[in-house]
Protein backbone atom coordinates (compact mmCIF):
# COMPACT_ATOMS: atom_id res chain seq x y z
CA UNK A 1 0.00 0.00 0.00
CA UNK A 2 0.95 3.55 -0.43
CA UNK A 3 2.57 5.82 2.38
CA UNK A 4 0.09 8.73 1.45
CA UNK A 5 -3.36 8.60 3.18
CA UNK A 6 -6.48 9.38 0.27
CA UNK A 7 -6.38 12.84 2.06
CA UNK A 8 -2.19 13.73 1.30
CA UNK A 9 -2.56 12.18 -1.94
CA UNK A 10 -2.00 15.09 -5.27
CA UNK A 11 -5.33 15.09 -7.08
CA UNK A 12 -4.36 14.62 -11.31
CA UNK A 13 -5.29 17.41 -13.02
CA UNK A 14 -8.59 17.19 -15.89
CA UNK A 15 -8.05 19.23 -18.43
CA UNK A 16 -6.06 22.54 -19.00
CA UNK A 17 -6.76 25.42 -16.34
CA UNK A 18 -9.22 27.68 -16.15
CA UNK A 19 -8.47 31.08 -17.76
CA UNK A 20 -7.18 33.40 -15.13
CA UNK A 21 -10.02 36.74 -16.08
CA UNK A 22 -8.56 39.33 -17.66
CA UNK A 23 -6.91 42.23 -15.23
CA UNK A 24 -9.73 45.24 -15.43
CA UNK A 25 -9.03 48.14 -17.65
CA UNK A 26 -8.20 51.28 -15.67
CA UNK A 27 -10.79 54.15 -16.58
CA UNK A 28 -7.87 56.94 -16.72
CA UNK A 29 -7.20 56.26 -20.59
CA UNK A 30 -10.62 56.23 -21.85
CA UNK A 31 -11.20 59.36 -19.65
CA UNK A 32 -8.18 61.07 -20.82
CA UNK A 33 -9.44 60.04 -24.50
CA UNK A 34 -12.80 61.21 -24.02
CA UNK A 35 -11.41 64.76 -22.51
CA UNK A 36 -9.32 65.18 -25.85
CA UNK A 37 -12.31 64.50 -27.93
CA UNK A 38 -13.64 67.36 -26.08
CA UNK A 39 -11.16 69.61 -26.22
CA UNK A 40 -10.32 69.51 -29.84
CA UNK A 41 -14.12 69.59 -30.62
CA UNK A 42 -14.30 73.24 -28.80
CA UNK A 43 -11.04 74.05 -30.40
CA UNK A 44 -12.09 73.65 -33.81
CA UNK A 45 -15.31 75.37 -32.75
CA UNK A 46 -13.72 78.43 -31.42
CA UNK A 47 -13.28 80.33 -34.94
CA UNK A 48 -15.15 78.06 -36.78
CA UNK A 49 -11.73 75.96 -37.38
CA UNK A 50 -9.73 79.11 -38.35
CA UNK A 51 -7.10 80.80 -36.38
CA UNK A 52 -7.74 81.91 -32.76
CA UNK A 53 -5.12 81.33 -29.64
CA UNK A 54 -7.63 79.83 -27.30
CA UNK A 55 -8.46 77.37 -30.24
CA UNK A 56 -5.61 76.10 -30.60
CA UNK A 57 -4.36 76.05 -26.99
CA UNK A 58 -7.50 73.65 -26.73
CA UNK A 59 -6.18 71.83 -29.70
CA UNK A 60 -3.22 71.44 -28.45
CA UNK A 61 -4.13 70.84 -24.76
CA UNK A 62 -6.39 67.14 -26.44
CA UNK A 63 -3.18 66.27 -28.47
CA UNK A 64 -0.97 66.33 -25.31
CA UNK A 65 -3.42 63.58 -23.58
CA UNK A 66 -4.14 61.92 -26.45
CA UNK A 67 0.01 61.50 -26.30
CA UNK A 68 -0.03 60.54 -22.81
CA UNK A 69 -2.72 57.57 -23.49
CA UNK A 70 -0.36 56.49 -25.99
CA UNK A 71 3.05 56.77 -24.21
CA UNK A 72 1.42 55.08 -21.03
CA UNK A 73 0.39 52.07 -23.41
CA UNK A 74 -2.98 52.98 -21.79
CA UNK A 75 -5.50 50.40 -23.32
CA UNK A 76 -9.37 51.86 -23.85
CA UNK A 77 -12.58 49.83 -22.35
CA UNK A 78 -16.10 51.00 -22.95
CA UNK A 79 -17.43 54.63 -21.84
CA UNK A 80 -20.01 54.80 -18.98
CA UNK A 81 -22.72 56.11 -19.38
CA UNK A 82 -21.92 59.32 -17.04
CA UNK A 83 -18.19 59.88 -19.00
CA UNK A 84 -20.57 60.09 -22.52
CA UNK A 85 -22.67 62.45 -20.73
CA UNK A 86 -20.06 64.71 -19.32
CA UNK A 87 -18.94 64.57 -23.33
CA UNK A 88 -22.17 65.38 -24.81
CA UNK A 89 -22.82 67.88 -22.20
CA UNK A 90 -19.47 69.38 -23.72
CA UNK A 91 -21.44 69.25 -27.20
CA UNK A 92 -24.42 70.95 -26.02
CA UNK A 93 -22.81 74.12 -23.97
CA UNK A 94 -21.28 74.48 -27.50
CA UNK A 95 -24.35 73.97 -29.32
CA UNK A 96 -26.57 76.59 -27.41
CA UNK A 97 -23.54 79.41 -26.59
CA UNK A 98 -21.84 78.95 -30.12
CA UNK A 99 -23.61 78.13 -32.58
CA UNK A 100 -22.48 77.82 -36.21
CA UNK A 101 -23.07 80.94 -37.87
CA UNK A 102 -19.98 83.15 -39.34
CA UNK A 103 -19.13 81.35 -42.60
CA UNK A 104 -23.12 79.11 -42.72
CA UNK A 105 -23.98 81.94 -45.42
CA UNK A 106 -27.32 81.52 -44.54
CA UNK A 107 -29.55 83.61 -42.29
CA UNK A 108 -33.38 84.25 -40.69
CA UNK A 109 -35.25 81.30 -40.42
CA UNK A 110 -32.97 78.83 -42.09
CA UNK A 111 -30.36 79.71 -39.70
CA UNK A 112 -32.62 79.51 -36.73
CA UNK A 113 -33.96 75.95 -38.32
CA UNK A 114 -30.29 74.58 -39.00
CA UNK A 115 -28.99 75.98 -35.01
CA UNK A 116 -32.32 74.76 -33.39
CA UNK A 117 -32.09 71.14 -34.75
CA UNK A 118 -27.92 70.92 -34.51
CA UNK A 119 -29.09 71.79 -30.97
CA UNK A 120 -31.58 68.78 -30.61
CA UNK A 121 -29.74 66.58 -32.05
CA UNK A 122 -27.33 66.97 -29.13
CA UNK A 123 -30.21 66.63 -26.59
CA UNK A 124 -31.47 63.80 -28.09
CA UNK A 125 -28.19 62.17 -27.54
CA UNK A 126 -28.26 62.79 -24.32
CA UNK A 127 -31.63 61.58 -23.49
CA UNK A 128 -30.46 58.20 -24.90
CA UNK A 129 -28.42 57.68 -22.39
CA UNK A 130 -31.49 57.10 -20.18
CA UNK A 131 -33.14 54.41 -22.65
CA UNK A 132 -33.98 51.13 -22.31
CA UNK A 133 -33.55 50.15 -25.88
CA UNK A 134 -30.52 51.51 -27.20
CA UNK A 135 -31.07 50.66 -31.08
CA UNK A 136 -34.26 52.45 -31.01
CA UNK A 137 -32.59 55.40 -29.03
CA UNK A 138 -30.00 55.45 -31.84
CA UNK A 139 -32.33 55.04 -34.64
CA UNK A 140 -33.99 58.16 -33.24
CA UNK A 141 -31.16 60.22 -32.37
CA UNK A 142 -30.08 59.38 -35.67
CA UNK A 143 -32.76 60.66 -37.61
CA UNK A 144 -32.27 63.84 -35.46
CA UNK A 145 -29.15 64.09 -36.68
CA UNK A 146 -30.15 63.44 -40.29
CA UNK A 147 -33.13 66.21 -40.49
CA UNK A 148 -30.27 68.78 -39.05
CA UNK A 149 -28.24 67.60 -41.63
CA UNK A 150 -31.18 67.67 -44.58
CA UNK A 151 -32.22 71.49 -43.35
CA UNK A 152 -28.43 72.57 -43.44
CA UNK A 153 -27.91 71.36 -47.37
CA UNK A 154 -31.40 72.78 -47.73
CA UNK A 155 -31.01 75.97 -46.17
CA UNK A 156 -27.48 77.18 -47.50
CA UNK A 157 -28.23 76.43 -51.66
CA UNK A 158 -24.20 77.82 -52.07
CA UNK A 159 -22.19 77.24 -49.38
CA UNK A 160 -19.58 79.85 -51.14
CA UNK A 161 -16.94 77.39 -50.86
CA UNK A 162 -14.47 76.10 -53.54
CA UNK A 163 -14.60 72.46 -52.42
CA UNK A 164 -18.63 72.60 -52.89
CA UNK A 165 -17.93 73.88 -56.90
CA UNK A 166 -14.72 71.86 -57.53
CA UNK A 167 -17.00 68.09 -56.41
CA UNK A 168 -19.98 69.36 -58.23
CA UNK A 169 -18.67 70.05 -61.44
CA UNK A 170 -16.11 67.50 -61.62
CA UNK A 171 -18.96 65.05 -61.11
CA UNK A 172 -20.60 66.41 -63.81
CA UNK A 173 -17.81 66.09 -65.85
CA UNK A 174 -17.47 62.91 -64.92
CA UNK A 175 -20.50 62.02 -66.34
CA UNK A 176 -19.68 63.54 -69.59
CA UNK A 177 -16.26 62.08 -69.96
CA UNK A 178 -14.21 64.45 -68.78
CA UNK A 179 -11.08 64.57 -66.82
CA UNK A 180 -11.00 66.22 -63.23
CA UNK A 181 -7.51 67.08 -63.26
CA UNK A 182 -8.25 69.50 -66.70
CA UNK A 183 -11.21 71.11 -65.94
CA UNK A 184 -11.79 74.87 -64.26
CA UNK A 185 -13.99 75.56 -61.68
CA UNK A 186 -16.66 78.40 -62.40
CA UNK A 187 -17.56 80.46 -59.70
CA UNK A 188 -15.09 79.90 -57.83
CA UNK A 189 -13.57 82.55 -55.37
CA UNK A 190 -10.56 79.71 -54.23
CA UNK A 191 -9.45 77.14 -56.59
CA UNK A 192 -10.48 77.40 -60.24
CA UNK A 193 -7.91 75.15 -61.81
CA UNK A 194 -6.71 72.78 -59.51
CA UNK A 195 -8.90 68.97 -58.07
CA UNK A 196 -6.36 69.03 -55.05
CA UNK A 197 -8.07 65.25 -53.72
CA UNK A 198 -7.44 61.58 -55.56
CA UNK A 199 -10.00 60.61 -57.56
CA UNK A 200 -12.14 58.41 -55.52
CA UNK A 201 -13.90 61.52 -53.94
CA UNK A 202 -15.60 62.21 -56.97
CA UNK A 203 -16.24 58.82 -58.27
CA UNK A 204 -17.95 57.97 -54.75
CA UNK A 205 -19.91 61.60 -54.32
CA UNK A 206 -20.88 61.89 -58.10
CA UNK A 207 -24.14 59.67 -57.96
CA UNK A 208 -25.41 61.67 -54.91
CA UNK A 209 -24.78 64.83 -57.95
CA UNK A 210 -26.79 62.94 -60.07
CA UNK A 211 -29.52 61.81 -58.12
CA UNK A 212 -29.79 64.35 -55.25
CA UNK A 213 -28.73 67.47 -56.96
CA UNK A 214 -25.70 67.88 -54.39
CA UNK A 215 -22.64 65.72 -53.10
CA UNK A 216 -23.62 66.87 -49.69
CA UNK A 217 -25.99 64.38 -49.54
CA UNK A 218 -23.49 61.60 -49.74
CA UNK A 219 -21.31 63.38 -46.96
CA UNK A 220 -24.36 63.53 -44.69
CA UNK A 221 -24.99 59.99 -45.96
CA UNK A 222 -21.28 59.02 -44.70
CA UNK A 223 -21.82 60.72 -41.31
CA UNK A 224 -24.97 58.21 -41.10
CA UNK A 225 -23.28 55.31 -42.36
CA UNK A 226 -19.73 55.50 -40.26
CA UNK A 227 -22.85 56.17 -37.00
CA UNK A 228 -24.90 52.71 -37.36
CA UNK A 229 -21.35 50.52 -38.43
CA UNK A 230 -19.84 51.93 -34.98
CA UNK A 231 -24.30 51.42 -33.33
CA UNK A 232 -23.39 47.31 -34.85
CA UNK A 233 -19.42 47.08 -34.03
CA UNK A 234 -20.70 47.48 -29.94
CA UNK A 235 -24.67 46.60 -29.44
CA UNK A 236 -23.65 46.58 -26.01
CA UNK A 237 -22.23 50.26 -25.35
CA UNK A 238 -24.90 52.76 -25.02
CA UNK A 239 -26.29 54.12 -28.51
CA UNK A 240 -24.54 57.94 -27.42
CA UNK A 241 -20.93 56.71 -28.33
CA UNK A 242 -22.00 55.75 -31.95
CA UNK A 243 -23.98 58.87 -32.29
CA UNK A 244 -20.91 60.95 -30.90
CA UNK A 245 -20.09 61.44 -34.71
CA UNK A 246 -22.77 63.33 -35.59
CA UNK A 247 -22.78 65.81 -32.65
CA UNK A 248 -19.68 66.67 -31.59
CA UNK A 249 -19.16 70.98 -31.90
CA UNK A 250 -20.17 72.35 -35.51
CA UNK A 251 -21.23 68.95 -37.26
CA UNK A 252 -23.55 70.38 -38.89
CA UNK A 253 -20.77 73.29 -40.73
CA UNK A 254 -18.80 70.14 -42.01
CA UNK A 255 -21.48 69.47 -43.47
CA UNK A 256 -22.81 72.33 -44.93
CA UNK A 257 -19.06 72.91 -46.37
CA UNK A 258 -18.71 69.88 -48.18
CA UNK A 259 -15.77 68.47 -47.11
CA UNK A 260 -14.72 65.32 -47.74
CA UNK A 261 -13.52 63.77 -44.31
CA UNK A 262 -17.21 62.37 -42.99
CA UNK A 263 -16.70 60.04 -46.39
CA UNK A 264 -12.87 58.97 -45.24
CA UNK A 265 -14.20 58.47 -41.88
CA UNK A 266 -16.66 56.41 -42.66
CA UNK A 267 -14.11 54.15 -44.96
CA UNK A 268 -11.57 53.81 -42.36
CA UNK A 269 -14.11 52.61 -39.70
CA UNK A 270 -15.31 49.76 -42.12
CA UNK A 271 -12.09 49.11 -42.77
CA UNK A 272 -11.17 48.93 -38.84
CA UNK A 273 -14.48 47.20 -38.50
CA UNK A 274 -13.52 44.70 -40.95
CA UNK A 275 -10.18 43.87 -39.48
CA UNK A 276 -12.18 43.20 -35.76
CA UNK A 277 -14.14 40.92 -37.45
CA UNK A 278 -11.68 38.92 -39.72
CA UNK A 279 -13.27 40.07 -42.78
CA UNK A 280 -9.74 41.11 -44.07
CA UNK A 281 -11.43 41.21 -47.67
CA UNK A 282 -13.66 44.12 -46.83
CA UNK A 283 -10.76 45.96 -44.91
CA UNK A 284 -8.55 45.96 -47.55
CA UNK A 285 -11.16 47.34 -49.75
CA UNK A 286 -12.26 50.69 -47.61
CA UNK A 287 -8.56 51.10 -47.23
CA UNK A 288 -7.89 50.99 -50.47
CA UNK A 289 -10.69 53.25 -51.00
CA UNK A 290 -9.63 55.66 -48.55
CA UNK A 291 -6.18 55.98 -50.35
CA UNK A 292 -7.68 56.54 -53.31
CA UNK A 293 -9.44 59.40 -52.18
CA UNK A 294 -7.27 61.84 -50.12
CA UNK A 295 -3.45 61.75 -50.27
CA UNK A 296 -2.77 61.93 -46.42
CA UNK A 297 -4.41 58.17 -45.28
CA UNK A 298 -0.85 56.93 -46.74
CA UNK A 299 0.65 57.85 -43.66
CA UNK A 300 -1.97 55.05 -41.73
CA UNK A 301 -0.47 52.63 -44.31
CA UNK A 302 2.45 52.03 -41.99
CA UNK A 303 0.29 51.60 -38.78
CA UNK A 304 -2.12 48.91 -40.73
CA UNK A 305 1.49 47.26 -41.99
CA UNK A 306 2.81 46.88 -38.11
CA UNK A 307 -0.25 45.38 -37.34
CA UNK A 308 -0.70 42.15 -36.85
CA UNK A 309 -4.46 41.46 -37.85
CA UNK A 310 -3.35 43.63 -41.03
CA UNK A 311 0.09 43.04 -42.00
CA UNK A 312 2.18 44.28 -44.56
CA UNK A 313 0.82 42.02 -47.31
CA UNK A 314 -2.88 43.07 -46.93
CA UNK A 315 -1.70 46.14 -46.92
CA UNK A 316 0.45 46.24 -50.32
CA UNK A 317 -3.05 44.78 -51.57
CA UNK A 318 -5.19 47.86 -50.32
CA UNK A 319 -2.13 50.06 -52.37
CA UNK A 320 -2.34 47.77 -55.43
CA UNK A 321 -5.80 48.27 -55.14
CA UNK A 322 -5.99 51.97 -54.86
CA UNK A 323 -3.05 52.18 -57.89
CA UNK A 324 -5.62 50.60 -59.94
CA UNK A 325 -8.56 52.78 -59.12
CA UNK A 326 -6.71 55.66 -59.79
CA UNK A 327 -5.02 54.55 -63.16
CA UNK A 328 -7.52 55.75 -65.78
CA UNK A 329 -6.79 59.44 -64.25
CA UNK A 330 -3.01 58.91 -64.12
CA UNK A 331 -2.97 57.28 -67.78
CA UNK A 332 -5.23 60.29 -69.13
CA UNK A 333 -3.21 63.01 -67.91
CA UNK A 334 0.35 62.64 -66.05
CA UNK A 335 1.28 65.69 -66.02
CA UNK A 336 -2.24 67.71 -64.36
CA UNK A 337 -2.40 65.00 -62.13
CA UNK A 338 0.93 64.62 -60.73
CA UNK A 339 0.57 69.27 -60.44
CA UNK A 340 -3.02 68.88 -58.88
CA UNK A 341 -2.50 66.05 -56.64
CA UNK A 342 1.01 66.13 -55.19
CA UNK A 343 2.36 69.45 -56.21
CA UNK A 344 0.12 72.03 -56.12
CA UNK A 345 -0.14 70.16 -52.37
CA UNK A 346 3.48 70.52 -51.23
CA UNK A 347 3.66 74.03 -52.25
CA UNK A 348 0.92 75.29 -50.28
CA UNK A 349 3.09 77.64 -47.85
CA UNK A 350 2.23 78.87 -44.32
CA UNK A 351 -1.21 81.54 -44.41
CA UNK A 352 -2.44 83.87 -41.14
CA UNK A 353 -5.92 82.14 -41.08
CA UNK A 354 -5.11 78.46 -40.42
CA UNK A 355 -5.41 76.66 -37.27
CA UNK A 356 -1.64 75.35 -36.32
CA UNK A 357 1.19 75.57 -35.19
CA UNK A 358 3.52 77.17 -37.88
CA UNK A 359 0.85 79.97 -38.28
CA UNK A 360 1.76 80.70 -34.47
CA UNK A 361 5.11 80.61 -34.98
CA UNK A 362 4.47 83.23 -38.00
CA UNK A 363 2.87 85.40 -36.69
CA UNK A 364 5.76 85.78 -34.53
CA UNK A 365 8.11 85.62 -37.47
CA UNK A 366 9.47 82.19 -37.30
CA UNK A 367 9.24 79.72 -40.67
CA UNK A 368 9.52 76.04 -40.11
CA UNK A 369 9.87 73.67 -43.14
CA UNK A 370 8.80 70.33 -43.71
CA UNK A 371 11.11 69.23 -40.85
CA UNK A 372 8.80 70.06 -38.23
CA UNK A 373 5.54 67.66 -39.41
CA UNK A 374 8.09 65.22 -40.73
CA UNK A 375 9.62 64.89 -36.62
CA UNK A 376 6.66 65.11 -34.95
CA UNK A 377 5.36 61.97 -37.03
CA UNK A 378 7.78 59.98 -36.67
CA UNK A 379 8.00 60.79 -32.96
CA UNK A 380 4.22 59.70 -32.97
CA UNK A 381 4.97 56.55 -35.65
CA UNK A 382 7.76 55.91 -32.47
CA UNK A 383 4.88 55.59 -29.52
CA UNK A 384 2.50 54.03 -31.53
CA UNK A 385 5.06 51.38 -32.83
CA UNK A 386 6.46 50.88 -29.12
CA UNK A 387 3.22 51.81 -26.55
CA UNK A 388 0.14 51.14 -28.43
CA UNK A 389 -1.69 47.65 -27.81
CA UNK A 390 -1.80 45.26 -30.81
CA UNK A 391 -5.70 45.50 -30.84
CA UNK A 392 -8.12 47.40 -33.21
CA UNK A 393 -8.44 49.92 -30.46
CA UNK A 394 -4.87 50.25 -30.85
CA UNK A 395 -4.59 50.96 -34.32
CA UNK A 396 -7.61 53.41 -34.25
CA UNK A 397 -6.00 55.30 -31.49
CA UNK A 398 -2.40 55.55 -33.35
CA UNK A 399 -4.21 56.58 -36.33
CA UNK A 400 -5.86 59.11 -34.59
CA UNK A 401 -2.55 60.37 -32.93
CA UNK A 402 -1.08 60.39 -36.59
CA UNK A 403 -3.67 62.49 -38.69
CA UNK A 404 -3.61 64.99 -35.56
CA UNK A 405 0.32 65.56 -35.04
CA UNK A 406 -0.27 66.17 -38.97
CA UNK A 407 -2.90 68.77 -38.61
CA UNK A 408 -1.20 70.58 -35.65
CA UNK A 409 2.59 70.56 -37.33
CA UNK A 410 1.01 71.16 -41.22
CA UNK A 411 1.04 74.24 -42.72
CA UNK A 412 -2.83 74.98 -43.35
CA UNK A 413 -5.05 72.75 -40.93
CA UNK A 414 -8.79 73.75 -40.81
CA UNK A 415 -11.62 72.60 -39.13
CA UNK A 416 -12.53 69.47 -41.78
CA UNK A 417 -8.70 68.21 -41.18
CA UNK A 418 -9.23 67.65 -36.90
CA UNK A 419 -12.62 66.05 -37.57
CA UNK A 420 -10.99 62.62 -38.71
CA UNK A 421 -8.84 62.32 -35.58
CA UNK A 422 -12.34 63.31 -33.78
CA UNK A 423 -13.73 60.53 -35.37
CA UNK A 424 -10.84 57.95 -35.01
CA UNK A 425 -11.01 58.55 -30.93
CA UNK A 426 -14.60 57.18 -30.77
CA UNK A 427 -13.74 54.35 -33.15
CA UNK A 428 -11.28 53.47 -30.95
CA UNK A 429 -13.43 53.69 -28.00
CA UNK A 430 -16.40 51.88 -29.69
CA UNK A 431 -13.68 48.84 -30.61
CA UNK A 432 -12.59 48.17 -26.80
CA UNK A 433 -16.63 48.55 -26.05
CA UNK A 434 -17.33 45.91 -28.66
CA UNK A 435 -17.64 42.90 -26.26
CA UNK A 436 -18.88 45.21 -22.85
CA UNK A 437 -21.56 46.76 -21.94
CA UNK A 438 -20.93 50.25 -20.12
CA UNK A 439 -22.87 50.74 -16.87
Amino acid sequence: MSGLSEATRPTARLGPEPPRPAAPVPPWPTRLTLLAWALLGLGISAHDGEWSLWGLIAVTAGFGLLVAVVAAGGALRAPTRRELAAALAVSLVAAVAHPAQRLMHVHGGGLAAVDALAGLAVAAALVTLAARRDNVAWAAGAAVAAAAGITTIAAVGNPHIDVWFLLQQSSDGLRRGQDMYQQHWQHSHGLQAIYPYLPLTTVLLAPFRWLATDVRGGLLLSSLLTSWQLRRWAPAAPAALALLVLVHPHWVFLIDQSWTEPLLLALLTAALLGIDRGRTGLAVVALAAAVACKQHIVLLLPLFALWPSFGWRRTLQAVGLAVVAMLPWVLWSPHDFWHDAVTANLDLGVIPRALCVPTLLLRHGVAVGFWFPLATLVICYLLVARRVPRTTSGLAVGSALVLWALDLTNKQSFFNHYTLPLGLMVVAMTAAARKTAAP
